[in-house]
């Protein structure tokens, strides 16, 4: 289920609550006062795409857009064709009702949080799309067995611009800078362990034969704790959300090639990295988020 939301031009929004004024200027000094104020805050566009890829015969992925709060969430379902779109879905709702009604309750202005402030909150929403699933399990046993990962990313303060990131499953963010790929995530999967306590090499984990075997999925027994961890960015930084659908199937090397897109286009490097998921086999849902910074 994807949900998009780009209402406005992200700097004209936050310019005019840095004025006190929502809705649009009213006054002539609010107009006034827009354009220098719109010229010195930071400006993002984050765009998404998700496919069914060629050997599933369901979606169970989700993604969120919501680039007028600044957040943006990938999510992977498992748990039978109904049970693993549920989760993601329910996932996806619950992190863009729990950052809508935090607006909406006066809650800390929207990009001014200290590490320590966005980090609750994202861990918070996380926790409540945790707990939606297990009760939606409850109410409907067919669905017992339901869960999802999760990668989740919002703006959290302007100056100097920053994010924050939480995740749980192996759904990954990645910051490419240049020409470089970097891994923000480390993926809660029995491989990804068995690889820092070095009981395989890194060549072995593609292939190792119990690769999707996660530790840590939303919905599956308990609270799940997510990782939560802060991120400084750049101006022509790009950031990635994406399910295992992508990052199996591509390598870094045609990761970026795809993300340098994203100068110009977002989208089309969302597009880019689908279609080339599918060209190589397609094996799995694939969904990605691209998000440029200028």
């Amino acid at each position: 289920m994807p949900i998009v939301v780009d209402a406005a031009p992200v700097p004209h929004l936050i310019a005019k609550k840095m004025l006190g004024s929502e809705t649009l200027p009213s006054s002539p000094w609010v107009n006034a006062m827009l354009p220098g104020l719109e010229s010195s805050i930071p400006h993002w566009h984050g765009a998404g795409l998700s496919d069914v890829g060629l050997l599933r015969s369901s979606n169970q992925d989700a993604f969120l857009v919501d680039n007028d709060l600044g957040l943006w969430v990938v999510a992977d379902g498992m748990g039978g064709r109904a049970g693993g779109n549920i989760a993601s879905s329910l996932t996806v709702k619950a992190l863009l009702d729990h950052f809508h009604h935090s607006q909406e309750n006066g809650e800390p202005f929207l990009f001014e949080q200290s590490n320590g402030e966005a980090s609750f909150e994202l861990r918070q929403a996380i926790q409540e799309a945790d707990a939606a699933i297990r009760q939606r399990a409850l109410e409907d046993p067919a669905l017992s067995g339901m869960g999802t990962t999760i990668v989740a990313m919002q703006v959290s303060y302007l100056a100097p611009l920053q994010v924050v990131i939480g995740h749980v499953g192996d759904s990954r963010a990645y910051l490419c800078r240049g020409q470089e790929l970097r891994l923000l995530t480390r993926d809660h999967s029995l491989v990804a362990d068995l690889l820092a306590r070095g009981h395989i090499a890194p060549a072995e984990a593609a292939s190792h034969p119990q690769r999707h075997i996660l530790v840590r999925a939303l919905g599956i027994e308990g609270q799940t704790d997510p990782d939560i961890s802060n991120q400084a960015v750049q101006s022509e930084d790009i950031l990635l959300l994406c399910t295992d659908g992508i990052t199996n199937m591509l390598s870094d090397r045609e990761i970026i090639a795809h993300l340098t897109l994203a100068a110009e286009s977002p989208d089309e490097a969302c597009k880019g990295l689908v279609v080339e998921a599918n060209s190589q086999g397609g094996k799995d849902n694939s969904t990605a988020v691209v998000i440029r910074f200028s």
